[in-house]
C-alpha cells in the first residue's frame, strides 16, 4: 500500500527485533540474567508497556496493538472481506483502518497534552480522589451491584483495571478541553435566533402524518384467461362492493386485506408506514385527500383512482407541529454550544494529528489489513468445518 501515510510514529523496525529477540532469548538457557537485567530500553521508549497482539506502534509511552484497530471495525472489514478479494479488500479497508488509526493517535496525544497541562499543585493522589468518586457514581447508577458492574465491563470488553485507566483519561481530556473554551465569548440572543432559525426545521417542527390502512384492489390482476372478455372495471367494482358490505357486517379490515388486497403491504394488514400529506405520487395521491376528510376509524366507501379501486381505514391523524423559539431557547443554546465545542476541539485534534510524525505508517496498516483478511479467512474455513 503506497497511500497516503497515517500521522503518527511507527515503532521502528530495530524496536521490533529487540522486542522478539528478547522472547527467543529468553528461551535459551545460556543466557545471563544479570547482564540482561542491565541492559537498559532506547530513551525513545520510556515507561513502554509490554506490547500484545502483533506488530505494535509507539506513540509517545503508549503503545497501540493490531488488535485495537481491527476490534472497533471487526464488523465492516469482515463484510468487505466477505465481497471482496484480497487486492480490492485492500483497497476499500485501507480508510477504514487508517479513520481509527488516526482517532487513535489523536486520542493519545491529546491526553498528553493534558497530563503536560495539569497544574503544579495538582498531583496523582487528587485525580485518584475524582477518579474514585466517577466510578462510584458509575456503580451506584448500576444499582451498586458489583457483580452486575463486573458482568457490563466484560461485556464492554474491560475489565476493573483498564475502566479506571479510562476513567482518569477522560477526566484528565474534559478538565483540559474546558480549560481551552473557558474564554470563549457568551451567545448574544440575536445569534441564538439565527441558529434556532437555521436548525427548526430539523429540530422543532414537524409535519404531520397520516397512518392508515388500505384494500387496493388493482385492476389488470384480476385478468383470467378462461374469460378474456370479462370487464375488469366491472369485477373491481363487484370485488370492492362485496368486501365493503363485509366491512359494515363488522369483519375485520385487517384480514380482508391480507385476503383480497394486491397492495404491497398486504401481509401486513394493509397497515401503511405513516404518511406526510403531499408526499406521495398519483394513483396514491387520492388515498391521501380521501383520508384528509375522514375522522379515526372511519372506512371509506370504494373509490377509484389510476387503475385501482381502494377502501382505505383512517388510523390515526397527527397534526403539524412547531415549537417556538421562547419554548425551546434554553435546548437552542446548548445546541450551539455543543456545536461551536465540537468544532474547537475539532480544530484542535487537526491540529495535534498536523504535528505528528508521519513517518513509517505504511508498515503498521498493512499489518492490521492482512492480519484482519487472515482472521476473516480462518473464522470462515472453521464455520465451513462444523
Amino acid at each position: 500500500m503506497k497511500s497516503k501515510k497515517i500521522a503518527l510514529l511507527v515503532l521502528a523496525s530495530y524496536i521490533i527485533m529487540f522486542l522478539y529477540g528478547c522472547e527467543e532469548a529468553a528461551k535459551k538457557p545460556d543466557v545471563d540474567a544479570q547482564r540482561l537485567a542491565s541492559v537498559n530500553p532506547p530513551k525513545e521508549m520510556p515507561n513502554m508497556p509490554v506490547p500484545y497482539g502483533g506488530l505494535v506502534l509507539s506513540i509517545e509511552s503508549s503503545a497501540i496493538t493490531a488488535d485495537e484497530i481491527i476490534n472497533p471495525v471487526q464488523t465492516k472489514l469482515t463484510e468487505l472481506a466477505r465481497t471482496d478479494d484480497y487486492g480490492q479488500f485492500i483497497k476499500t479497508a485501507t480508510p477504514v483502518v487508517s479513520g481509527v488509526l488516526v482517532q487513535k493517535i489523536a486520542d493519545i496525544k491529546l491526553y498528553q497534552k493534558a497530563k503536560a497541562a495539569l497544574p503544579e499543585n495538582v498531583d496523582d493522589e487528587i485525580i485518584d480522589k475524582v477518579v474514585e468518586e466517577e466510578v462510584q457514581k458509575f456503580i451506584a447508577r448500576c444499582g451498586g451491584n458489583y457483580s452486575e458492574v463486573e458482568k457490563l465491563l466484560k461485556k464492554m470488553g474491560t475489565n476493573w483495571q483498564d475502566f479506571y485507566k479510562e476513567q482518569r483519561r477522560a477526566i484528565l481530556v474534559q478538565s483540559f478541553i474546558s480549560e481551552e473554551l473557558k474564554d470563549e465569548k457568551p451567545v448574544t440572543h440575536s445569534e441564538l435566533l439565527a441558529y434556532y432559525n437555521k436548525i427548526k426545521n430539523q429540530y422543532y417542527e414537524q409535519k404531520g402524518q397520516l397512518t392508515f390502512r388500505v384494500i387496493d384492489i388493482e385492476t389488470s390482476k384480476l385478468y383470467e384467461p378462461n374469460d378474456p372478455n370479462a370487464s375488469l372495471e366491472q369485477k373491481a367494482r363487484e370485488l370492492a362492493a362485496q368486501i365493503s358490505e363485509k366491512l359494515k357486517s363488522g369483519e375485520d379490515f385487517s384480514d380482508l386485506a391480507k385476503k383480497y388486497s394486491h397492495d404491497y403491504e398486504a401481509a401486513n394488514g394493509g397497515l401503511w408506514k405513516p404518511v406526510v400529506p403531499g408526499t406521495l405520487t398519483k394513483p396514491y395521491d387520492e388515498i391521501e385527500m380521501k383520508v384528509q376528510a375522514m375522522n379515526n376509524g372511519d372506512v371509506s366507501e370504494p373509490f377509484t383512482a389510476g387503475g385501482h379501486t381502494f377502501i382505505v381505514k383512517l388510523e390515526s391523524k397527527t397534526p403539524d407541529e412547531s415549537k417556538s423559539f421562547e419554548q425551546v431557547q434554553n435546548e437552542v443554546e446548548a445546541r450551539m454550544q455543543f456545536e461551536k465545542r465540537k468544532k474547537t476541539v475539532d480544530e484542535m485534534m487537526n491540529k495535534i494529528i498536523a504535528q505528528v510524525d508521519l513517518t513509517y505508517a505504511d508498515q503498521f496498516v498493512e499489518y492490521c489489513l492482512e492480519k484482519a483478511y487472515i482472521d476473516y479467512r480462518a473464522n470462515l474455513a472453521k464455520t465451513e468445518q462444523e
